[in-house]
């Protein structure tokens, strides 16, 4: 896990523009789907599954790997934006904080190259713990925080530029100690296999892999194969919100109509098994207490709920004749 500490953060300030530092800009970049007059943002879906606190801790729990676990509630948003008088426009990218830590982390979503990205995070990290130091009152053992920079990058070509600020900096033997060593993580979606993303059993990976897909036939067959693959209603719940706005410009009608009933059948068949499951456990229950009258009442309740008897004979174990007179 890369990491930016005070330390560097001292070496860095004098290298900086402070009053010029630069913004942490939402990405307006578009992509096209090949063949297609499509067109949606990578960062309003990226950032729109991030903004949320678990996702977000989920998702650095799985690429990132910290060495400790992020639990649960631990991690909170920091700040909607940083915003300077040059770029008061433009939305930052996400700041996360652990909860009674000095620790921050900078997520960052690139579609495009960017050769200025070392220097870009720099800035970024810098800004951060200025931003944190304005209400602190700074004295001989003040200990500064700890900034985790994090790019996700969601392009095609292959990302080539140096992810330590060093890389880019001059060589020179006699002052070489003075070079700044910070180093960011890098999500590269193009190394992340559609079965690797599919494990990962997150919204976030969910949404790496529609962005994985090359033109509307890949897309459809992506969220096809996510429906079909997860169990979780609230994921499909979202996955639904997904379809309806943010990919709206992306999926004609009849596609969406298609995709939204697969998902309508997917929750349909969860709460059937869920229903069942707990019909399956109340009758064992009951056959246990010797309580033939509540069993019986179990089935009235079935009947009347319109379950098919195959599912009624195969959860009470009464037989198709004692069926029938209950029906009656």
């Amino acid at each position: 896990m890369k990491i930016f500490t005070y330390n560097q953060y001292i070496k860095s300030i004098h290298t900086l523009r402070l009053n010029a530092v630069l913004q942490l800009a939402e990405e307006s970049e578009k992509y096209q789907l090949e063949g297609e007059n499509i067109r949606y943002s990578h960062d309003k879906l990226i950032k729109n599954i991030l903004k949320e606190d678990e996702e977000a801790r989920k998702f650095i729990n799985s690429f990132i790997e910290p060495k400790k676990v992020i639990e649960k509630n631990q991690l909170v948003r920091y700040t909607n934006s940083y915003i300077t008088n040059k770029y008061k426009s433009k939305e930052a990218d996400l700041v996360y904080k652990l909860k009674d830590k000095e620790i921050f982390f900078l997520i960052e979503h690139q579609s495009t190259i960017d050769i200025k990205m070392p220097y870009r995070i720099l800035n970024y990290c810098v800004d951060i713990i200025q931003e944190w130091s304005r209400n602190k009152k700074i004295g001989k053992d003040t200990k500064y925080p700890i900034v985790v920079p994090i790019v996700i990058y969601t392009g095609d070509k292959n990302w080539k530029i140096p992810q330590n600020f060093r890389d880019k900096q001059i060589s020179s033997y006699v002052f070489e100690r003075y070079k700044v060593d910070l180093e960011y993580n890098l999500v590269d979606i193009n190394k992340l296999s559609k079965q690797t993303l599919l494990e990962q059993n997150t919204m976030f990976s969910y949404t790496m892999l529609i962005e994985k897909s090359k033109n509307k036939e890949e897309l459809i067959d992506n969220l096809s194969l996510i429906i079909k693959t997860t169990k979780d209603k609230e994921k499909l719940e979202k996955l639904t919100n997904i379809i309806k706005y943010l990919l709206e410009n992306t999926l004609n009608e009849n596609i969406k109509q298609e995709l939204l009933e697969k998902i309508d059948r997917k929750v349909g068949e969860k709460q059937m098994s869920t229903l069942y499951d707990r019909l399956l456990a109340e009758n064992k229950r009951i056959l246990k207490q010797g309580e033939k009258q509540k069993e019986r009442e179990i089935v009235k309740n079935m009947v009347n709920k319109k379950l098919d008897d195959e599912i009624i004979l195969e959860i009470t174990g009464i037989n198709k004749e004692e069926l029938e007179k209950i029906k009656k």
